[in-house]
């Protein structure tokens, strides 16, 4: 506890830190010279983000000293269920999209951090769930919910040739079939173009941060390379998890498509 206690305090001691906060100073710039008129939503948004970090910072510091697997798992259930909240607001209108896209949070969540720590991938620790929970979530967050909102939209505009299917005898499956085909491919299209870019247009933050903090290179890669299968692997499973059961929400017991 006394080690805790001088990191914290270490921590708010850092000029550097503070220091950094002077390079919002020149986007403020850039939006007086422009007249972008976006000085206070910007100030608040870096203050909310410093101070959100740190209060995260010192929760953890205090959720890795206790090592207890119930605390670990509360704080996970705790963050699928925020993100499963943040998510559903681009299915808006979409029935059940809450307990949806959490549920589909959760599995990719599970399956993910089981295959890692079975695989000797990772050790079945705090200061490893949590860390990579967070990414795994937050990544698969940002996926279910532009998935949803392009679902919804091609629900929308192709509800004419959805109609057509179904009056020629198809099922609900069978009409959106192509829809859904589009919508999972366009949802990984942009975590793929990012793994083509590893390493040769941009260096990832785990990666970079590693190799900041002072660790080989070598091992800073294997972390980045589970990382990038992680992300890959958790996104598709909760994008794949949200179509399959986001579409059922369009049509009705009958298979007739119902009104939105």
């Amino acid at each position: 506890m006394k080690f805790q206690l001088e990191s914290a305090l270490a921590f708010l001691r850092d000029p550097g830190l503070y220091f950094s906060l002077g390079l919002i100073a020149v986007v403020l710039f850039v939006s007086l010279a422009e007249r972008l008129k976006l000085e206070a939503e910007l100030g608040w948004a870096a203050l909310r983000g410093f101070l959100q970090l740190t209060l995260v910072g010192f929760a953890l510091v205090w959720v890795f000293s206790f090592e207890n697997l119930g605390v670990i798992l509360g704080v996970l259930t705790g963050m699928t269920l925020l993100a499963g909240f943040i998510a559903q607001k681009r299915g808006e209108g979409i029935p059940r999209v809450f307990p949806i896209v959490s549920f589909s949070l959760a599995v990719s969540l599970v399956l993910t951090l089981s295959l890692l720590v079975l695989g000797g991938s990772i050790e079945p620790k705090a200061r490893f769930l949590i860390p990579l929970g967070g990414m795994i979530l937050g990544n698969s967050m940002n996926g279910a919910g532009l998935t949803l909102n392009r679902l919804k939209a091609e629900m929308q505009l192709r509800r004419p040739e959805v109609l057509v299917r179904l009056s020629l005898g198809a099922s609900a499956r069978q009409s959106v079939q192509g829809l859904l085909r589009e919508v999972l491919r366009a949802s990984l299209i942009p975590a793929i173009d990012t793994m083509k870019a590893l390493g040769v247009i941009f260096m990832p933050g785990m990666m970079a941060g590693l190799i900041i903090a002072g660790e080989s290179p070598l091992l800073a890669v294997r972390y980045q390379i589970i990382v990038m299968f992680m992300l890959m692997a958790s996104a598709a499973l909760t994008n794949l998890l949200v179509v399959l059961m986001g579409y059922r929400q369009f049509f009705n017991r009958r298979d007739q498509l119902s009104a939105m």
